[in-house]
């Protein structure tokens, strides 16, 4: 499996993961605040549409690591905040969200199968804003995504920041020709 997240034609973004245990549990750690802040951010519980929630991102709580945050992130040291809405919730099966971040309203959409003893998880996010900001996001949900994979697994993630920022530079060049057209 091809754990980098591809760009669809619509200019969409999306991952796939394999997570083990249940879709139940699968859904938990997306939906359940107190598991979702071990590999995402906190907030309050996705229980239906049509909910408004905050997502408290604390970056530096997500792995055991002590480093530092990058300059281009500074402003999330101590956390940052979003109100999100939930625009589709049918457990355990479909949750879409939408929250404001950097200026535009990007549509986070979560698809959970079971496929062959696993779970399939697939994530889109659509409305991502510029070049920068997609590149920001493959990063982010490729660091998120995996630090959820290992905490599942009982595995100690690795550094949030180091691997978001190789990630980022990773995915620059891999998308070069891609982002050149958008620009």
């Amino acid at each position: 499996m091809n754990k980098y997240g591809e760009i669809l034609e619509d200019g969409s973004m999306k991952f796939v993961r394999f997570l083990p245990g249940g879709i139940e549990r699968a859904w938990s750690w997306v939906t359940e605040a107190d598991k979702r802040a071990q590999w995402l951010c906190g907030g309050g519980d996705i229980t239906a549409a049509g909910q408004t929630i905050k997502f408290d991102f604390r970056h530096k709580d997500l792995t055991p690591h002590d480093e530092t945050i990058p300059d281009q992130y500074k402003e999330m040291e101590n956390g940052a905040v979003f109100d999100i809405d939930v625009v589709k919730c049918e457990p355990p099966r479909l949750l879409v969200v939408s929250w404001p971040a950097e200026g535009v309203v990007s549509e986070v959409e979560f698809r959970f199968s079971e496929e062959n003893g696993k779970v399939r998880l697939e994530l889109i996010q659509r409305d991502h804003g510029s070049p920068d900001q997609m590149i920001g996001a493959l990063g982010g949900w490729h660091t998120h995504l995996d630090i959820m994979v290992d905490k599942l697994n009982g595995e100690t993630p690795k550094p949030f920041w180091k691997t978001h920022t190789a990630l980022v530079e990773d995915y620059s060049e891999r998308f070069k020709s891609h982002l050149a057209t958008l620009k």
